[in-house]
């Protein structure tokens, strides 16, 4: 096993360890959709695991889809539980009806070989782009409008995932992107089921 295969790994094991830990504090009755954003980063640390473990390419086609899925679909489930929790709804479902596009996106991905262009690729990342500052923003309001401190690492560990590990990767260092979004993944799990488990 490679040095970048061994930190892969245990990149994984954290992340798998930080969702597992919103699965301990978090219902999948009481915070439904936070509950399955934990399942999504799970499922991602475990085919990333298999992956670096094994070298199966068919583990790594699945990472590549799961990764595309954590760089969008986590944060607005979450940022739907945590306005759902605020009373207000409205903004809730603006937040579910983010996930449409977004997921959409995701499938168009499968098939961009074939049937994309260069701009319906670069509409497609520019979508992704504004979804995800959109979710950021909204965290950080809502962060600054409950007065926790929690939320406003969320959002701060979102922005780090996305926009601080493609600065470090071209700016610093190739190859060190990767620990970037994994922590940032890993503390942003732990600290929703903190802040989760905290509105009880």
């Amino acid at each position: 096993m490679s040095d970048n295969s061994a930190v892969s790994c245990v990149l994984n094991v954290i992340l798998c360890g930080a969702t597992g830990f919103g699965f301990y504090k978090i219902g999948p009755s009481e915070h439904p959709y936070a509950f399955t954003a934990c399942v999504f980063g799970f499922c991602h640390g475990l085919f990333g695991l298999v992956s670096g473990l094994t070298d199966n390419e068919n583990a790594k086609k699945v990472t590549e889809t799961t990764t595309a899925i954590m760089e969008i679909i986590p944060l607005p489930l979450v940022n739907v539980n945590l306005y759902l929790a605020t009373e207000s709804n409205n903004i809730a479902l603006g937040h579910g009806l983010f996930i449409v596009p977004l997921a959409v996106s995701v499938i168009l991905a499968f098939f961009k070989g074939e049937s994309g262009g260069e701009g319906e690729g670069s509409a497609l990342d520019t979508l992704k782009t504004l979804t995800i500052l959109g979710n950021i923003t909204s965290l950080l309001y809502l962060a600054i409008n409950e007065n926790n401190w929690n939320m406003g690492g969320m959002a701060f560990l979102a922005f780090m995932a996305k926009f601080g590990a493609k600065f470090f990767e071209e700016q610093i260092n190739e190859g060190s992107g990767e620990p970037v979004t994994y922590l940032s993944w890993s503390g942003f799990y732990f600290l929703t089921a903190v802040a989760l488990s905290g509105e009880k």
